[in-house]
């Protein structure tokens, strides 16, 4: 009989920048040429949004882990504390928060009932007196698990939220106290989000009514503008946008050889080649993602 590895889920990159957000940028880069044989703005905005993802991909790579927000379902070994708790440290960081754990030893596990005792940092998770809780119905009815005690080994098998909240707009209209997106996985009561939107770009705070997980969001002073359907809205440190804005140029560029550019220098621009081009840009964006990256 096989017994198949589910518990982890598999890292998937979520895109760190819209079409209009890069088309708004200043990045020299002839957007409308990107597919051959082609004048259909939508098979370039296509591409340009493939580039998109694959830059933000290589972001994620480069940082270890994945710095949108998202919900992941890991699975690992743990040992209790010596005052009964539980510490854990989950693939990827800040943990937003723990929305369920099992833990013990297979293939009884016990279930925490209530996520929120659980104490949260940016990389680890502590569950106090864990060794209180009691088998389930698969498992003899007692007070702690079986050789919970100081360092024994426990089981665990957990979902949790990290990252930042980085998703786009459905409706929202000038005035209202709320809006709609698209996920609200990540997005906390309290927190800043940028919706990047040109020169109608604002910030708003969300309300501390909130709804954790809930796509319609509070927030604490009316919107200023109206913004249309797919603007992004986020909680991501603009150094990764604009990592994110650098490596998709750098991935472009690719495509040719000893064009012209606009240097960040004081002498004009000369004709460079492509590797020396491209290999600016990748620096940069290395250098802005340092703060971020997860040490494995």
């Amino acid at each position: 009989m096989t017994n198949a590895y589910t518990g982890t889920t598999r890292a998937f990159s979520t895109p760190y920048l819209t079409i209009e957000e890069f088309k708004d940028a200043p990045t020299s880069i002839d957007i409308d040429n990107l597919v051959y044989n082609s004048q259909d703005p939508d098979d370039q905005d296509a591409e340009l949004a493939n580039t998109i993802a694959r830059a933000s991909s290589w972001i994620d790579t480069f940082c270890n882990q994945v710095l949108a927000a998202t919900t992941e379902s890991e699975q690992q070994r743990s040992r209790y504390s010596p005052d009964g708790s539980i510490r854990f440290h989950p693939r990827y960081s800040p943990v937003v928060a723990l929305t369920s754990l099992q833990y013990g030893y297979p293939p009884n596990l016990m279930s925490l009932g209530d996520c929120s005792v659980a104490w949260i940092e940016d990389e680890e998770v502590i569950v106090p007196n864990a060794t209180l809780g009691t088998w389930s119905s698969q498992g003899p009815l007692q007070f702690g698990a079986m050789g919970a005690t100081g360092r024994n080994e426990v089981f665990l098998k957990y979902t949790y939220v990290n990252g930042y909240a980085n998703t786009t707009i459905v409706t929202a209209v000038a005035g209202a106290l709320s809006l709609v997106v698209e996920d609200g996985t990540g997005i906390l009561a309290g927190e800043m989000l940028k919706i990047y939107d040109g020169q109608y770009t604002e910030n708003v705070t969300v309300a501390d009514t909130y709804v954790f997980g809930s796509a319609t969001v509070p927030i604490t002073r009316p919107l200023v503008y109206d913004h249309a359907p797919s603007v992004s809205i986020s909680a991501l440190p603009p150094a990764v946008k604009q990592a994110c804005i650098l490596v998709t140029t750098a991935y472009l560029k690719t495509r040719g050889d000893s064009s012209m550019t606009m240097q960040v220098s004081t002498s004009p621009g000369t004709a460079l080649p492509n590797a020396d081009r491209v290999g600016q840009e990748i620096a940069a964006a290395m250098q802005l993602l340092q703060p971020y990256r997860r040490v494995r």
